[in-house]
């Protein structure tokens, strides 16, 4: 008996082995083989990570003084996975409603949407979760465990947790100021950085603002820790202008335009000494925190930034270009006297006075304070059409100024031999219709008048901050369209034009030099309409040593359609605003500064510049 047993269990040791042993080979070659490894690797890449972009910190952008305007935030991407939240929206929402202040209706929709292999696995309930938020959804899952662990009822049934809640860490574009200088700064788009930044400093530096960016796997086991990799930080920016002018002058540009029930406003304030832009100020602007609103709020006709964006006629703030030219050509003097009689006639076609009055014999101050459109148009007469638009192209009011933003626009100046070119254009030229340019531009070609001829490149960069060394703007002449005496002689016209009849943009205690533009629009089909009008008014100051140029733009206000009315006292509203903060000493004060006698027992104040 005994020796029929032990044979049976030799065998049955054998058969036992042999099946393990073909059990291991298997399981080896599973291990080993390419396509079960592959598969493997995929559905551990579907169903236990998610691989994102993570950007390295992008670098900030400053003013001036150093005040943050675009920094960077880290927020959490919280996202349920399908296939464990299906079934259990009440639950899940009972903990997440108050916790994320999302509404209970759309996490229960969220967590009920149908789970697809492949298609739908993963729904995200928000962008910007803080570390706060996400602490006490830990907290919870914590509890709830605790609970399954414990409870004597998970014995019987199976208990409810959160573990369909995964969240992802994010670095996401902050701006602390909201819609300050918006229009300058532009956007990076962080809920969609695959677009890639939009508009001003953000679009025109994004590839040394950025940094760079790597793959990284982020578990969809909230009990595993991750961290964002540690990457060089992109290069920071600090700007030219300043927070608090830039911040008056946005307040001031709104509320004219709010009043005036215009399209849009523009104050640019530079320094023609060395091309600084201060502040550059539009309305309407957008929240930087919720850049999309600006596919809705900005149009074809009303840019993001219309200082360098949107080329327009400006009107009569042109003339001061063509008083330049025939002074410095020497075909005109201060005293030379043109006899005004409401019209002058070209090829059979008269041009008239914007109030189609005839003001008879004035000199060239009168001209100007009148802005008789005759009298200008025989001024571009006596220079003579080559060396006016001469004139013109020095001024480089044919091209972009290369100012550092992004999608700068200019409209070319069309001269003899271009199709649309004919004789009437020189004349309407000299008094700004017929061509197009920027308020930049305007800024630009206007601070050599202010600058003793020279003509300073617009910049808003003041520094560029590497790791490993700094690169500093420095100014940049990039011309001088007219002498160091016409731009005085121009400065000094203006400045008298101004104080004789008494403009509300004369400004306390400093002589300023300015003039005033009302450009009629013209309409397709229609042709130009006064009721429909650019307001435009730009000064400078003090008038015998000029420390900053003002531009202002209303485009087509409609509680008052003139320059002198709607932008003239707003460049005097701003700058009595601003001068003081600016510590502008006012003429007395200068009295004391560049003179023996001193008018005043007031304290001296340094230029801000």
């Amino acid at each position: 008996m005994k020796s029929s047993i032990e044979p049976r269990f030799r065998f049955l040791a054998i058969g036992l082995g042999v099946f393990a042993i073909l059990v291991l080979a298997r399981i080896i070659s599973l291990q080993s083989n390419a396509s079960a490894i592959a598969l493997k690797d995929e559905i551990g890449q579907a169903f236990e990570y998610r691989t994102l972009s993570v950007n390295s910190e992008r670098g900030n952008i400053y003013d001036r003084a150093g005040y943050l305007l675009a920094g960077n935030s880290i927020s959490y991407t919280i996202s349920l996975r399908l296939q464990a939240s299906n079934g259990h929206g009440e639950f899940i929402a009972n903990y997440l409603s108050p916790i994320l202040g999302l509404d209970r209706k759309e996490i229960i929709n969220a967590a009920e949407i149908p789970y697809v292999e492949k298609k739908a696995v993963e729904i995200p309930l928000t962008n910007f979760a803080t570390k706060d938020q996400v602490d006490k959804i830990e907290q919870a899952k914590k509890s709830l465990q605790e609970r399954v662990t414990t409870s004597f009822e998970s014995k019987t049934r199976t208990l409810e947790n959160l573990n369909s809640v995964v969240y992802y860490p994010n670095i996401y574009r902050y701006y602390p100021d909201g819609d300050l200088a918006s229009n300058i700064i532009g956007f990076y788009p962080y809920l969609n950085p695959a677009i890639g930044a939009s508009y001003g400093i953000e679009q025109y530096f994004d590839e040394i603002l950025s940094g760079v960016t790597v793959q990284k796997r982020f578990s969809l086991d909230p009990n595993v820790p991750d961290s964002i990799p540690s990457l060089p930080k992109g290069a920071s920016i600090a700007l030219t202008i300043d927070r608090q002018v830039q911040k008056i002058a946005e307040e001031k540009i709104q509320e004219a335009v709010e009043f005036q029930k215009a399209k849009s406003g523009t104050i640019v304030i530079s320094n023609p000494t060395n091309g600084e832009i201060l502040a550059m100020a539009t309305y309407p602007r957008v929240d930087l925190n919720e850049y999309w609103e600006s596919a809705t709020t900005f149009t074809r006709d009303n840019k993001f930034n219309p200082a360098i964006m949107q080329p327009y006629e400006v009107g009569s703030v042109f003339k001061i270009f063509t008083l330049a030219a025939g002074i410095d050509s020497g075909v005109i003097k201060p005293e030379t006297v043109y006899n005004d009689t409401g019209t002058y006639n070209i090829m059979g076609v008269d041009i008239y006075n914007w109030d189609r009055g005839a003001w008879g014999p004035q000199t060239m101050l009168g001209c100007m304070q009148h802005s008789l459109n005759t009298c200008l148009s025989w001024i571009s007469e006596q220079v003579g059409t080559a060396r006016f638009y001469d004139y013109m192209r020095a001024f480089k009011l044919d091209k972009p100024t290369g100012i550092e933003l992004a999608l700068e626009d200019y409209y070319p100046i069309i001269e003899p031999g271009d199709n649309s070119w004919t004789p009437i254009s020189l004349p309407t030229n000299s008094f700004g219709q017929g061509l197009m340019t920027t308020s930049i531009q305007m800024v630009t070609a206007a601070g050599a008048l202010a600058n003793e001829g020279v003509m300073m490149k617009p910049h808003i960069v003041k520094a560029i901050y590497y790791d490993d060394h700094i690169e500093v703007t420095e100014p940049e002449a990039i011309g001088q369209p007219v002498s160091a005496q016409t731009a005085a002689t121009v400065t000094d016209l203006l400045a008298t034009s101004l104080e004789v009849e008494a403009s509300d943009a004369l400004m306390d205690g400093v002589k300023i030099a300015g003039k005033t533009g009302t450009g009629e629009i013209a309409k397709e089909g229609v042709g130009y309409v006064l009721s429909v009008t650019n307001a435009s008014f730009i000064g400078w100051g003090p008038a015998d040593d000029p420390q900053f140029l003002t531009y202002i733009w209303l485009q087509e206000p409609l509680h008052n359609i003139w320059g002198s009315e709607v932008s003239a006292p707003l460049f005097g509203e701003v700058m009595n605003a601003i001068g003081p903060y600016l510590r502008l000493p006012n003429d007395r004060q200068r009295a004391c500064i560049y003179t023996d006698v001193c008018p005043t027992a007031e304290p001296i104040n340094q230029y801000y510049w």
